[in-house]
C-alpha cells in the first residue's frame, strides 16, 4: 500500500519504528543478566590461535548501546510527517546499524559467557548470528508504508534585481545524525561514569566515559548549521562553533540549480568529500547544487531550495 499525499505515520509505520528499539532492549537486558559474570575485558578479534585482541567491557557496552540507541531515536524521528519521503530508508539503515551492533555484542559477550569462567572464548558459530542480525533492517523496511511523492505543481522561482539592488537569504538547519549521535554519546557517557563511580569500575571504563563525553561535545558542535546567500556568495557555518565549513564566492560560481539529492549518489549522509564533488547531505530530498568555474560541484540539502538557488544564480550572474 502506498501513501500519496499525507506523510502522517500510520500504525504500520509506528510498528516498524518500534521494532528498531528491540535491539537496544536485547543489548541492555543481556548486559544486566550477564554483568556479574563478564570479565573486565571482552574479546574484540579472533585469529587462528584464538582471541587476538580485547577491549574493556565498559567501552564495548557503551559503544554498542550508543549505536542501538541512536538508531532507535533516528527511526522514531522518521515518524514525523516531514520525514515521510525517506522514512522507509531511515528504518532500513537504522535497523541495519542496530542489528549489526547487537550481533557484535552478542558475539563478544555471549562467547565469553558460554566459554565459562577463566576459559578462552571461542568464536564458534557466533558470526552466523552476526550476519543474520545485520539484515534486521529489512523488518522495519518491509513493515512501513511506501511513500509515493506527488508531482510538483509550483512554477520555478525567479529573483529579479535592479542593477543597484542586492539580496540576502539565511537559514539554519539541523544535521540529524550528528544531533542524535551527540545526545547518544552524552547519555552513554553519563551512564558509564555513574556506573563506574557507584561500583568502583576500572580506569578504562572511566576513560571510555570521558572519551564519549568529549565526542558528544564535538558532534553537538557540528549538529546545527547556518547557511547564507548574499553578495559574498554561499557560506555554510557551524552555528555553535562558528567554523566555516564551506565558502563559495560569487566569482567562482558557474551555475546553480535545484535537484533531488540522493545520499548514495553523494557518498552517504553528513559531510561528504569526493574527487571533484563535496556535499552536506541531510536526507534524500531537495537541495541546491552549485557548479564552480573549475568544474567542481557542491551540494547542500534544503527543505525549500528554490529561493536561495534563484538568488545565488542571480547574484553570481551580475558579477560576470
Amino acid at each position: 500500500m502506498t501513501s500519496r499525499s499525507s506523510g502522517r505515520a500510520r500504525a504500520r509505520d509506528i510498528l516498524a519504528a518500534a521494532t528498531v528499539w528491540i535491539p537496544l532492549a536485547v543489548v541492555v537486558t543481556t548486559w544486566l543478566v550477564w554483568r556479574a559474570e563478564l570479565p573486565a575485558d571482552l574479546p574484540r578479534q579472533w585469529g587462528n590461535d584464538g582471541v587476538s585482541s580485547t577491549w574493556p567491557t565498559g567501552v564495548a557496552i557503551a559503544l554498542f548501546s550508543v549505536v542501538c540507541l541512536g538508531s532507535a531515536v533516528l527511526a522514531t524521528l522518521a515518524l514525523r510527517e516531514g520525514a515521510a519521503p525517506t522514512r522507509r530508508k531511515t528504518f532500513l539503515w537504522s535497523g541495519f546499524a542496530a542489528g549489526l551492533a547487537t550481533g557484535a555484542w552478542l558475539m563478544t559477550a555471549g562467547s565469553t559467557i558460554t566459554a565459562g569462567p577463566g576459559a578462552e572464548p571461542r568464536v564458534g558459530a557466533w558470526p552466523l548470528l552476526l550476519m543474520a542480525l545485520f539484515g534486521y533492517g529489512l523488518i522495519p523496511f518491509l513493515l512501513a508504508h511506501r511513500w509515493v511523492a506527488a508531482e510538483p505543481e509550483e512554477r520555478p522561482v525567479e529573483v529579479v534585481l535592479a542593477p543597484t539592488e542586492t539580496g540576502a537569504w539565511i537559514t539554519t538547519v539541523t544535521v540529524p545524525l550528528f544531533a542524535i549521535a551527540s545526545l547518544a554519546s552524552f547519555a552513554a557517557a553519563a551512564t558509564l561514569l555513574i556506573v563506574t563511580g557507584r561500583d568502583g569500575g576500572s580506569g578504562a571504563d572511566a576513560f571510555g566515559g570521558v572519551v564519549l563525553l568529549v565526542l558528544g561535545v564535538l558532534l553537538l558542535g557540528f549538529a546545527r548549521l547556518r547557511i547564507s546567500v548574499d553578495w559574498r556568495g554561499l557560506k555554510v557555518v557551524t552555528w555553535f562553533l562558528g567554523i566555516a565549513l564551506k565558502t563559495i564566492p560569487l566569482t567562482e560560481i558557474e551555475s546553480v540549480h535545484t535537484d533531488t539529492l540522493e545520499p548514495l549518489q553523494w557518498g552517504g549522509w553528513g559531510y561528504r568529500f569526493m574527487p571533484g564533488r563535496s556535499a552536506i547531505i541531510l536526507r534524500t530530498g531537495p537541495g541546491v547544487v552549485v557548479t564552480l568555474t573549475n568544474g567542481k560541484q557542491f551540494a547542500v540539502s534544503l527543505n525549500s531550495p528554490e529561493i536561495p538557488a534563484a538568488l545565488l544564480s542571480t547574484l553570481s550572474t551580475s558579477t560576470r
